[in-house]
């Protein structure tokens, strides 16, 4: 009778392990945080302006802000983010605690949102300091479809 009561519990120990929901190797806690790309990357190039100022893209691609100023300017998408995004890349809160509003991009740097909700974006570049004078606040929008 123990033996049979003991291969019970064993093989119920071995269902429960074999359907826990802990993240696979092949997929990391950064990646699980920062969601997933569907599509492809569409660029957004500061300098003295933005380039395109209007985009259109699918939901799910990748749309990336490059600063190839200098100075560092800082982006502001208008509205939330929560549920709104798939992935991110540079608009995290502190300690991973949701998604900002803004980031701020040094020289040569990146960061990048995919939309998952279909809609218009608005969105704002300015220098992120007094000092850079040359580079006036910019509006641009992202048409998602």
């Amino acid at each position: 009778m123990k033996v049979v009561l003991y291969s019970l519990l064993a093989l119920t120990l071995i269902s429960l392990a074999a359907c826990s929901s802990s993240p696979t190797a092949s997929k990391t806690r950064s990646e699980m945080e920062a969601g997933t790309k569907t599509g492809t990357v569409k660029n957004i190039v500061i300098t003295e302006t933005i380039t395109p100022t209007s985009l259109t893209v699918r939901a799910g691609d990748e749309v990336r802000w490059i600063n190839q100023r200098q100075e560092p300017v800082t982006v502001n998408i208008d509205g939330p983010l929560e549920h709104n995004v798939s992935c991110r890349n540079g608009f995290s809160k502190a300690m991973g605690m949701g998604i900002d509003n803004s980031t701020t991009l040094s020289s040569n740097e990146t960061a990048g949102l995919c939309f998952s909700r279909i809609g218009t974006v608005n969105y704002s570049v300015r220098p992120s300091s007094d000092s850079s004078a040359s580079l006036a606040t910019t509006q641009g929008s992202i048409s998602v479809q």
